[in-house]
């Protein structure tokens, strides 16, 4: 598996919506620096979230808490599949090197 499985890249405009915001920010947040988190909560980055789209409320931009919790559900959906790809090798390899 790997990032752009979990993150496919997309082209031209869309229309708006809460969770592909949260998406946008927590990519932000994983794929950039370690400070990356703390920049998300102050004013002057949710004030460029709120430039790109003047009607949005407050309530549609991304809290530190949403991106947080954003990032820990899919890393434990990536873990989860992870570890099912990995049982299902080590299960066929059992038959490979069974001998008959």
């Amino acid at each position: 598996m790997s990032l752009e499985a979990l993150f496919p890249a997309v082209s031209g405009p869309q229309a708006f919506s809460r969770d592909d915001v949260l998406k946008s920010v927590a990519e932000f947040v994983v794929c950039d620096d370690q400070q990356s988190l703390a920049v998300a909560s102050k004013p002057t980055f949710r004030d460029c979230l709120a430039a790109m789209r003047p009607a949005s409320t407050k309530a549609d931009l991304p809290s530190t808490h949403d991106v947080s919790t954003y990032v820990h559900n899919k890393f434990i959906l990536f873990i989860k599949k992870l570890k099912d790809e990995l049982q299902v090798m080590s299960f066929n390899a059992v038959f490979i090197f069974l001998p008959f």
